[in-house]
């Protein structure tokens, strides 16, 4: 996701904020000028959830699941779940893999792992 994204997805999410609490100032008529400090707050909501998504952003990913190790807990046919560090995972294979064997994790595709059959020859 690129900044742009994250200014225009705050932008949006804090225009909705903005629209909602002005039909509840005016569903419950209250007085209009109410909208001047429900715009500061938005604002500064808007600032803070932007650079929080832009730090977020360059922090590199805690799944970094590449080169992982684990057991096959569930049957891969194609998919099944292993366990790695203590962690179940929805995983696929190219191939067939049996309950119990080790497998390494290749790649990730969202959440689910890619997996290859473990070699243990170094």
């Amino acid at each position: 996701m690129s900044v742009k994204n994250v200014f225009i997805r705050v932008s949006i999410f804090n225009a909705v904020y903005f629209l909602a609490g002005a039909a509840v100032i005016y569903m419950i008529e209250l007085p209009l000028f109410l909208l001047i400090p429900l715009g500061v707050v938005i604002l500064l909501w808007a600032q803070y959830s932007y650079k929080m998504n832009i730090v977020a952003l360059n922090q590199e990913s805690v799944l970094k699941m590449e080169g992982k190790t684990g057991t096959v807990i569930e049957t891969l046919d194609p998919c099944g779940i292993v366990k790695i560090d203590n962690e179940y995972w929805k995983a696929c294979a190219g191939e067939r893999v049996a309950k119990g064997k080790k497998v390494k994790v290749t790649k990730t595709d969202g959440l689910t792992l890619v997996v290859g059959v473990r070699d243990d020859k170094g």
